[in-house]
Protein backbone atom coordinates (compact mmCIF):
# COMPACT_ATOMS: atom_id res chain seq x y z
CA UNK A 1 0.00 0.00 0.00
CA UNK A 2 2.77 2.52 0.93
CA UNK A 3 4.20 1.45 -2.05
CA UNK A 4 1.23 2.12 -4.04
CA UNK A 5 0.79 5.88 -2.43
CA UNK A 6 4.97 6.68 -3.33
CA UNK A 7 4.17 6.17 -6.50
CA UNK A 8 0.55 7.89 -7.25
CA UNK A 9 1.57 11.03 -5.08
CA UNK A 10 3.97 12.40 -8.19
CA UNK A 11 1.13 11.55 -10.52
CA UNK A 12 -0.84 13.76 -8.29
CA UNK A 13 0.85 16.61 -8.10
CA UNK A 14 1.90 16.37 -11.99
CA UNK A 15 -1.95 16.31 -12.62
CA UNK A 16 -2.28 19.81 -10.45
CA UNK A 17 0.88 21.23 -13.16
CA UNK A 18 -0.88 20.04 -16.38
CA UNK A 19 -4.06 21.74 -14.82
CA UNK A 20 -2.34 24.98 -14.10
CA UNK A 21 -0.65 24.53 -17.39
CA UNK A 22 -4.18 23.88 -19.53
CA UNK A 23 -5.69 26.54 -17.73
CA UNK A 24 -2.63 29.11 -18.88
CA UNK A 25 -2.94 27.63 -22.39
CA UNK A 26 -6.77 28.31 -22.64
CA UNK A 27 -6.41 31.95 -21.39
CA UNK A 28 -3.27 32.45 -24.20
CA UNK A 29 -5.61 30.82 -27.10
CA UNK A 30 -8.55 33.07 -26.03
CA UNK A 31 -6.39 35.92 -26.53
CA UNK A 32 -4.89 35.03 -29.53
CA UNK A 33 -7.89 34.52 -31.07
CA UNK A 34 -9.67 38.20 -29.89
CA UNK A 35 -6.17 39.17 -31.36
CA UNK A 36 -6.67 37.85 -35.04
CA UNK A 37 -10.57 39.67 -34.62
CA UNK A 38 -9.64 42.60 -34.23
CA UNK A 39 -6.44 42.48 -37.00
CA UNK A 40 -9.77 41.12 -39.78
CA UNK A 41 -11.86 44.16 -38.66
CA UNK A 42 -8.54 46.60 -39.30
CA UNK A 43 -8.07 45.17 -42.66
CA UNK A 44 -11.61 45.63 -43.76
CA UNK A 45 -11.56 49.02 -42.52
CA UNK A 46 -8.27 49.88 -44.53
CA UNK A 47 -10.04 48.02 -47.60
CA UNK A 48 -13.30 50.14 -47.60
CA UNK A 49 -11.15 53.67 -47.60
CA UNK A 50 -11.46 55.81 -50.80
CA UNK A 51 -8.64 55.61 -53.10
CA UNK A 52 -6.72 58.94 -53.89
CA UNK A 53 -6.84 59.44 -57.56
CA UNK A 54 -3.89 62.21 -57.48
CA UNK A 55 -1.62 59.58 -56.23
CA UNK A 56 -2.99 56.00 -57.27
CA UNK A 57 -4.42 55.30 -60.79
CA UNK A 58 -6.09 51.72 -62.09
CA UNK A 59 -5.02 49.72 -64.97
CA UNK A 60 -7.25 47.08 -66.03
CA UNK A 61 -6.43 44.53 -68.57
CA UNK A 62 -8.34 41.34 -69.20
CA UNK A 63 -11.08 41.95 -66.63
CA UNK A 64 -8.34 42.05 -64.14
CA UNK A 65 -7.35 45.56 -62.69
CA UNK A 66 -4.12 46.42 -60.95
CA UNK A 67 -3.17 49.36 -58.90
CA UNK A 68 -0.66 51.68 -60.30
CA UNK A 69 1.22 53.63 -57.43
CA UNK A 70 2.58 57.19 -58.86
CA UNK A 71 5.06 58.90 -56.55
CA UNK A 72 4.76 62.78 -55.76
CA UNK A 73 8.12 64.20 -55.40
CA UNK A 74 7.77 67.03 -52.84
CA UNK A 75 7.82 70.08 -53.53
CA UNK A 76 10.86 72.34 -52.08
CA UNK A 77 10.62 76.49 -51.99
CA UNK A 78 13.46 77.35 -54.39
CA UNK A 79 14.55 80.74 -53.71
CA UNK A 80 17.14 83.09 -55.46
CA UNK A 81 20.07 84.39 -53.98
CA UNK A 82 20.10 87.67 -52.78
CA UNK A 83 22.38 89.61 -50.18
CA UNK A 84 20.50 91.32 -47.02
CA UNK A 85 19.97 94.84 -49.65
CA UNK A 86 18.10 92.64 -51.81
CA UNK A 87 20.43 93.06 -55.01
CA UNK A 88 20.91 89.58 -57.05
CA UNK A 89 23.79 87.30 -56.16
CA UNK A 90 23.20 85.27 -58.98
CA UNK A 91 26.04 84.80 -61.39
CA UNK A 92 24.56 82.84 -64.63
CA UNK A 93 21.00 84.31 -65.85
CA UNK A 94 18.10 82.80 -68.27
CA UNK A 95 17.29 85.74 -70.56
CA UNK A 96 13.84 85.37 -72.48
CA UNK A 97 13.80 87.39 -75.93
CA UNK A 98 9.90 87.45 -76.22
CA UNK A 99 9.79 88.82 -79.04
CA UNK A 100 12.41 86.81 -81.53
CA UNK A 101 14.60 90.38 -82.27
CA UNK A 102 16.76 91.22 -79.85
CA UNK A 103 18.65 87.89 -80.20
CA UNK A 104 17.94 87.42 -83.58
CA UNK A 105 22.00 86.36 -84.18
CA UNK A 106 21.58 84.06 -81.01
CA UNK A 107 20.96 80.69 -81.10
CA UNK A 108 19.01 78.80 -78.19
CA UNK A 109 20.98 78.42 -75.13
CA UNK A 110 23.83 80.36 -76.28
CA UNK A 111 25.92 81.43 -73.37
CA UNK A 112 27.48 85.57 -73.54
CA UNK A 113 29.55 86.56 -71.10
CA UNK A 114 29.52 90.34 -69.34
CA UNK A 115 33.52 91.82 -69.62
CA UNK A 116 31.77 94.50 -67.26
CA UNK A 117 30.84 92.07 -64.11
CA UNK A 118 32.29 88.67 -65.57
CA UNK A 119 28.61 87.73 -65.18
CA UNK A 120 26.88 85.37 -68.13
CA UNK A 121 23.65 84.99 -69.22
CA UNK A 122 21.70 82.34 -71.64
CA UNK A 123 19.36 83.31 -74.32
CA UNK A 124 16.27 81.19 -74.98
CA UNK A 125 12.99 82.05 -76.65
CA UNK A 126 11.12 78.96 -75.20
CA UNK A 127 8.11 80.93 -73.27
CA UNK A 128 7.13 77.73 -71.35
CA UNK A 129 10.23 78.49 -69.63
CA UNK A 130 9.06 81.74 -67.60
CA UNK A 131 9.14 80.65 -64.06
CA UNK A 132 12.23 80.02 -64.29
CA UNK A 133 13.68 83.37 -66.62
CA UNK A 134 15.24 86.17 -65.05
CA UNK A 135 14.49 89.20 -67.60
CA UNK A 136 12.13 88.78 -70.51
CA UNK A 137 13.23 91.10 -73.77
CA UNK A 138 11.14 93.26 -75.67
CA UNK A 139 11.22 94.53 -79.04
CA UNK A 140 8.80 97.39 -78.56
CA UNK A 141 5.86 97.25 -75.55
CA UNK A 142 4.59 93.74 -76.70
CA UNK A 143 1.79 93.23 -74.73
CA UNK A 144 1.26 89.77 -74.99
CA UNK A 145 3.57 89.51 -72.30
CA UNK A 146 1.76 87.83 -68.95
CA UNK A 147 3.17 90.34 -66.73
CA UNK A 148 0.78 88.52 -63.91
CA UNK A 149 2.94 85.44 -63.81
CA UNK A 150 6.38 87.10 -63.25
CA UNK A 151 7.36 87.77 -59.63
CA UNK A 152 9.61 90.23 -58.19
CA UNK A 153 10.00 89.19 -54.13
CA UNK A 154 12.82 88.18 -51.55
CA UNK A 155 12.40 84.65 -52.91
CA UNK A 156 12.26 85.65 -56.79
CA UNK A 157 12.72 88.14 -59.34
CA UNK A 158 11.77 88.74 -62.52
CA UNK A 159 12.01 91.75 -64.71
CA UNK A 160 10.94 92.67 -68.09
CA UNK A 161 12.57 95.40 -70.44
CA UNK A 162 11.24 96.97 -73.93
CA UNK A 163 13.44 98.24 -75.92
CA UNK A 164 13.39 100.53 -78.89
CA UNK A 165 16.15 102.04 -81.61
CA UNK A 166 13.97 104.03 -83.83
CA UNK A 167 12.71 107.10 -83.17
CA UNK A 168 8.94 108.08 -82.07
CA UNK A 169 7.63 108.92 -85.54
CA UNK A 170 8.61 105.05 -86.98
CA UNK A 171 7.68 102.92 -83.64
CA UNK A 172 5.25 102.15 -80.62
CA UNK A 173 4.44 104.69 -77.72
CA UNK A 174 2.02 105.22 -75.39
CA UNK A 175 1.14 103.84 -71.53
CA UNK A 176 2.23 100.04 -72.38
CA UNK A 177 5.75 101.09 -72.11
CA UNK A 178 5.14 101.64 -68.30
CA UNK A 179 4.31 97.96 -67.50
CA UNK A 180 7.86 97.20 -67.66
CA UNK A 181 10.64 97.37 -65.51
CA UNK A 182 13.41 98.72 -67.57
CA UNK A 183 12.41 100.59 -70.85
CA UNK A 184 15.53 101.54 -72.66
CA UNK A 185 15.73 103.79 -76.28
CA UNK A 186 18.07 106.30 -77.64
CA UNK A 187 16.41 109.00 -75.04
CA UNK A 188 19.40 109.72 -72.51
CA UNK A 189 17.06 110.68 -69.97
CA UNK A 190 13.85 108.86 -70.54
CA UNK A 191 15.35 105.36 -69.76
CA UNK A 192 15.97 103.63 -67.30
CA UNK A 193 18.80 102.20 -66.02
CA UNK A 194 20.59 103.10 -68.90
CA UNK A 195 20.00 104.12 -73.06
CA UNK A 196 20.45 101.93 -75.01
CA UNK A 197 22.21 104.45 -78.45
CA UNK A 198 23.90 103.78 -81.56
CA UNK A 199 27.27 104.57 -80.02
CA UNK A 200 29.89 102.44 -78.44
CA UNK A 201 31.64 105.19 -76.61
CA UNK A 202 35.14 102.78 -77.03
CA UNK A 203 34.96 103.04 -80.97
CA UNK A 204 33.35 106.37 -80.82
CA UNK A 205 35.80 108.41 -78.54
CA UNK A 206 38.92 107.14 -80.56
CA UNK A 207 36.96 108.13 -83.60
CA UNK A 208 36.64 111.93 -82.06
CA UNK A 209 40.20 111.90 -81.56
CA UNK A 210 41.97 110.24 -84.18
CA UNK A 211 43.05 112.85 -86.76
CA UNK A 212 41.62 113.17 -89.74
CA UNK A 213 42.22 110.59 -92.89
CA UNK A 214 42.48 112.63 -95.29
CA UNK A 215 43.94 115.68 -95.06
CA UNK A 216 42.09 119.25 -96.09
CA UNK A 217 44.40 119.81 -99.56
CA UNK A 218 43.63 115.91 -100.60
CA UNK A 219 39.69 116.33 -100.22
CA UNK A 220 37.28 115.83 -103.08
CA UNK A 221 37.42 118.60 -105.18
CA UNK A 222 34.73 118.14 -107.77
CA UNK A 223 32.34 119.05 -104.77
CA UNK A 224 32.77 119.71 -100.72
CA UNK A 225 29.59 117.84 -99.85
CA UNK A 226 28.26 114.43 -99.80
CA UNK A 227 25.28 112.71 -99.25
CA UNK A 228 23.96 109.29 -98.80
CA UNK A 229 20.25 108.28 -98.10
CA UNK A 230 18.05 105.55 -99.17
CA UNK A 231 14.56 107.05 -97.35
CA UNK A 232 13.80 109.68 -99.89
CA UNK A 233 10.41 110.08 -97.95
CA UNK A 234 11.76 111.27 -94.50
CA UNK A 235 9.16 112.59 -91.74
CA UNK A 236 11.00 115.67 -91.10
CA UNK A 237 11.43 116.57 -95.26
CA UNK A 238 15.26 116.48 -95.10
CA UNK A 239 14.97 115.67 -99.00
CA UNK A 240 12.92 118.92 -99.87
CA UNK A 241 15.89 121.19 -97.78
CA UNK A 242 19.11 119.13 -99.61
CA UNK A 243 17.27 119.75 -102.84
CA UNK A 244 16.71 123.44 -102.10
CA UNK A 245 20.90 123.63 -100.83
CA UNK A 246 21.69 121.74 -103.98
CA UNK A 247 20.69 125.16 -106.04
CA UNK A 248 23.45 127.22 -104.05
CA UNK A 249 26.14 124.85 -103.70
CA UNK A 250 27.50 121.47 -105.40
CA UNK A 251 26.34 118.35 -103.35
CA UNK A 252 27.33 114.77 -104.65
CA UNK A 253 24.18 112.62 -103.98
CA UNK A 254 25.08 108.57 -103.77
CA UNK A 255 22.32 107.61 -102.19
CA UNK A 256 18.38 106.93 -103.87
CA UNK A 257 17.62 109.89 -102.96
CA UNK A 258 18.46 112.81 -105.40
CA UNK A 259 21.29 110.75 -107.03
CA UNK A 260 23.63 112.45 -109.15
CA UNK A 261 26.47 110.15 -108.99
CA UNK A 262 27.90 106.88 -108.93
CA UNK A 263 30.47 104.54 -107.45
CA UNK A 264 29.78 103.84 -103.86
CA UNK A 265 27.16 101.32 -102.72
CA UNK A 266 24.77 101.50 -99.74
CA UNK A 267 26.59 99.84 -97.50
CA UNK A 268 28.06 101.23 -93.95
CA UNK A 269 31.41 100.83 -95.08
CA UNK A 270 30.59 102.05 -98.28
CA UNK A 271 29.26 105.48 -96.92
CA UNK A 272 32.36 105.92 -94.86
CA UNK A 273 34.63 104.83 -97.70
CA UNK A 274 32.64 108.06 -99.80
CA UNK A 275 32.39 110.47 -96.46
CA UNK A 276 36.20 110.43 -95.85
CA UNK A 277 36.71 112.24 -99.42
CA UNK A 278 34.75 115.29 -98.72
CA UNK A 279 35.10 118.18 -95.95
CA UNK A 280 31.41 118.27 -95.04
CA UNK A 281 28.68 115.00 -94.99
CA UNK A 282 25.04 115.33 -94.74
CA UNK A 283 23.96 113.46 -91.16
CA UNK A 284 20.71 114.83 -91.17
CA UNK A 285 18.00 111.97 -89.58
CA UNK A 286 14.46 111.38 -91.07
CA UNK A 287 13.46 112.93 -87.94
CA UNK A 288 13.76 115.40 -85.37
CA UNK A 289 13.12 113.59 -82.27
CA UNK A 290 14.48 114.18 -78.49
CA UNK A 291 18.06 112.44 -78.59
CA UNK A 292 17.36 110.94 -82.18
CA UNK A 293 20.56 110.74 -83.09
CA UNK A 294 22.24 107.91 -85.28
CA UNK A 295 25.23 105.93 -87.28
CA UNK A 296 24.89 108.78 -89.18
CA UNK A 297 26.71 110.89 -87.29
CA UNK A 298 28.78 107.75 -85.87
CA UNK A 299 30.35 107.24 -89.43
CA UNK A 300 30.37 111.24 -90.68
CA UNK A 301 32.61 111.39 -87.58
CA UNK A 302 35.05 108.27 -87.76
CA UNK A 303 35.32 109.11 -91.53
CA UNK A 304 37.12 112.77 -90.09
CA UNK A 305 34.91 115.25 -92.31
CA UNK A 306 32.26 118.10 -90.47
CA UNK A 307 28.89 116.46 -90.09
CA UNK A 308 26.26 118.85 -91.06
CA UNK A 309 23.19 118.15 -88.70
CA UNK A 310 19.66 119.49 -87.80
CA UNK A 311 18.70 120.06 -84.49
CA UNK A 312 16.49 122.68 -83.49
CA UNK A 313 14.58 122.85 -79.82
CA UNK A 314 16.48 119.70 -78.32
CA UNK A 315 15.34 117.93 -81.14
CA UNK A 316 17.91 116.96 -81.16
CA UNK A 317 21.29 119.17 -79.13
CA UNK A 318 23.87 118.29 -80.84
CA UNK A 319 26.03 119.43 -78.02
CA UNK A 320 25.18 116.23 -76.04
CA UNK A 321 26.98 113.85 -78.92
CA UNK A 322 29.63 116.47 -80.14
CA UNK A 323 32.37 118.22 -78.32
CA UNK A 324 31.40 122.34 -78.99
CA UNK A 325 32.41 124.32 -82.37
CA UNK A 326 32.68 120.54 -84.07
CA UNK A 327 29.25 120.60 -86.56
CA UNK A 328 27.45 122.59 -89.02
CA UNK A 329 23.67 123.45 -87.48
CA UNK A 330 21.33 124.03 -90.26
CA UNK A 331 19.08 125.53 -87.98
CA UNK A 332 21.58 128.31 -86.93
CA UNK A 333 21.41 130.04 -89.99
CA UNK A 334 18.50 132.34 -91.36
CA UNK A 335 18.01 130.97 -94.97
CA UNK A 336 19.78 128.44 -96.91
CA UNK A 337 21.33 130.50 -98.93
CA UNK A 338 23.23 131.86 -95.54
CA UNK A 339 24.02 128.38 -95.14
CA UNK A 340 25.34 127.58 -98.17
CA UNK A 341 27.38 130.96 -98.30
CA UNK A 342 29.26 129.59 -94.71
CA UNK A 343 29.80 126.16 -96.47
CA UNK A 344 32.17 127.96 -98.88
CA UNK A 345 33.56 129.99 -97.04
CA UNK A 346 34.99 127.37 -94.71
CA UNK A 347 35.74 124.97 -97.14
CA UNK A 348 37.95 127.69 -98.57
CA UNK A 349 39.76 128.42 -96.05
CA UNK A 350 41.99 125.69 -94.43
CA UNK A 351 42.41 127.34 -91.26
CA UNK A 352 38.77 127.81 -90.52
CA UNK A 353 37.85 124.75 -91.68
CA UNK A 354 40.49 122.65 -89.19
CA UNK A 355 38.75 125.03 -86.64
CA UNK A 356 36.03 122.97 -86.45
CA UNK A 357 38.31 119.88 -85.95
CA UNK A 358 40.35 121.24 -83.02
CA UNK A 359 39.61 118.45 -80.77
CA UNK A 360 41.53 116.17 -83.50
CA UNK A 361 44.82 118.13 -81.86
CA UNK A 362 46.01 116.77 -78.71
CA UNK A 363 49.13 114.58 -77.54
CA UNK A 364 47.23 111.78 -76.84
CA UNK A 365 48.55 108.63 -78.52
CA UNK A 366 45.88 106.74 -80.09
CA UNK A 367 47.40 103.22 -80.26
CA UNK A 368 47.44 103.22 -76.42
CA UNK A 369 44.11 104.56 -75.66
CA UNK A 370 42.54 101.80 -78.00
CA UNK A 371 43.97 99.60 -75.10
CA UNK A 372 42.61 101.59 -72.64
CA UNK A 373 38.97 100.68 -70.43
CA UNK A 374 35.89 102.83 -71.50
CA UNK A 375 36.53 104.87 -68.24
CA UNK A 376 40.14 105.45 -68.88
CA UNK A 377 39.47 106.62 -72.41
CA UNK A 378 37.04 109.04 -71.34
CA UNK A 379 39.46 110.73 -69.01
CA UNK A 380 42.05 111.05 -71.54
CA UNK A 381 38.76 112.65 -73.77
CA UNK A 382 38.00 115.06 -70.69
CA UNK A 383 41.74 116.22 -71.06
CA UNK A 384 41.08 117.72 -74.72
CA UNK A 385 37.56 119.15 -74.57
CA UNK A 386 37.01 119.71 -70.92
CA UNK A 387 35.27 118.60 -68.09
CA UNK A 388 32.24 121.38 -68.95
CA UNK A 389 31.33 120.31 -72.21
CA UNK A 390 28.00 119.52 -72.19
CA UNK A 391 29.00 116.01 -73.88
CA UNK A 392 30.44 115.03 -70.88
CA UNK A 393 28.40 116.74 -68.24
CA UNK A 394 24.97 116.13 -69.78
CA UNK A 395 25.77 113.65 -72.74
CA UNK A 396 26.53 110.29 -74.56
CA UNK A 397 30.12 110.30 -73.11
CA UNK A 398 28.34 109.96 -69.49
CA UNK A 399 25.16 107.90 -69.97
CA UNK A 400 26.39 105.30 -72.23
CA UNK A 401 28.66 102.55 -71.02
CA UNK A 402 28.40 100.79 -74.59
CA UNK A 403 27.97 97.01 -73.50
CA UNK A 404 25.13 94.52 -74.83
CA UNK A 405 21.66 95.39 -72.80
CA UNK A 406 21.43 91.90 -70.89
CA UNK A 407 24.81 92.72 -69.65
CA UNK A 408 23.52 96.80 -68.75
CA UNK A 409 20.79 95.04 -66.81
CA UNK A 410 22.68 92.54 -64.91
CA UNK A 411 25.42 94.79 -63.53
CA UNK A 412 22.35 97.05 -62.67
CA UNK A 413 20.79 94.49 -60.61
CA UNK A 414 23.46 93.22 -58.83
CA UNK A 415 24.08 96.97 -57.70
CA UNK A 416 20.34 98.16 -56.68
CA UNK A 417 18.07 96.03 -55.04
CA UNK A 418 14.85 94.53 -56.27
CA UNK A 419 12.68 96.55 -53.78
CA UNK A 420 14.06 100.15 -55.53
CA UNK A 421 13.69 98.72 -58.91
CA UNK A 422 10.22 97.73 -58.19
CA UNK A 423 9.18 101.09 -56.56
CA UNK A 424 11.20 103.15 -59.40
CA UNK A 425 7.85 104.80 -61.05
CA UNK A 426 7.04 103.57 -64.86
CA UNK A 427 6.28 105.90 -67.11
CA UNK A 428 5.02 105.73 -70.43
CA UNK A 429 7.04 106.38 -73.83
CA UNK A 430 5.75 109.90 -75.26
CA UNK A 431 4.58 110.24 -78.26
CA UNK A 432 5.64 112.08 -81.27
CA UNK A 433 3.52 115.07 -81.21
CA UNK A 434 5.35 115.55 -78.07
CA UNK A 435 9.05 113.99 -78.49
CA UNK A 436 9.50 115.30 -81.99
CA UNK A 437 8.91 118.23 -84.65
CA UNK A 438 6.24 117.95 -87.05
CA UNK A 439 6.53 116.58 -90.20
CA UNK A 440 8.32 118.37 -93.17
CA UNK A 441 9.80 120.66 -90.48
CA UNK A 442 12.76 121.52 -92.05
CA UNK A 443 11.27 123.31 -95.24
CA UNK A 444 8.55 124.44 -92.83
CA UNK A 445 11.25 126.36 -91.12
CA UNK A 446 13.24 127.60 -94.17
CA UNK A 447 10.19 129.02 -95.78
CA UNK A 448 8.78 130.28 -92.85
CA UNK A 449 12.17 132.49 -92.83
CA UNK A 450 12.45 133.70 -96.17
CA UNK A 451 8.73 135.01 -96.10
CA UNK A 452 9.40 137.00 -92.76
CA UNK A 453 12.56 138.31 -94.36
CA UNK A 454 10.43 139.04 -97.22
CA UNK A 455 8.15 141.14 -95.94
CA UNK A 456 8.50 145.19 -95.80
CA UNK A 457 9.29 146.00 -92.47
CA UNK A 458 6.93 148.72 -90.62
CA UNK A 459 8.61 151.20 -89.02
Amino acid sequence: MRLVIRHLSPLIRSRRRISYLLTTGILLSITFIFFIINQNQESKNFLNQPIKRQDQKFESSNNITTLTQKTIPTQRKVTWPIDEQGRSLKTNFLVLDWTGFFGSAATEGEHVKCSSSNMTFIWTRQQNRINEIDFIISHGADGSIPFDRLHLNNDQQQYTMAFIMESEVHSGTGDGWARFNFKMTYNLDDSYPEPATYFDMNSYLIDLLTPSIISFENKEKRADIVWIISNCHAHNGREGFVERLMTEIKIDSYGACLNNRHGYGGRMTDNFDAYKQYKFVIAIENSNCLDYVTEKLVLAVRSGSIPIVAGINNRPDYRRYLPEHSFINIFDYSSIKDLANDLKRIANNKTLYESYLWYKKHDKNISNLQELLLNEKLKHFIDVIGSNATMITDGIAGKEKSENKVCKLIRFVRQTSWQDIAAHKKTARADSSNACLQGQYILTHFNSARKNNSEPRTV
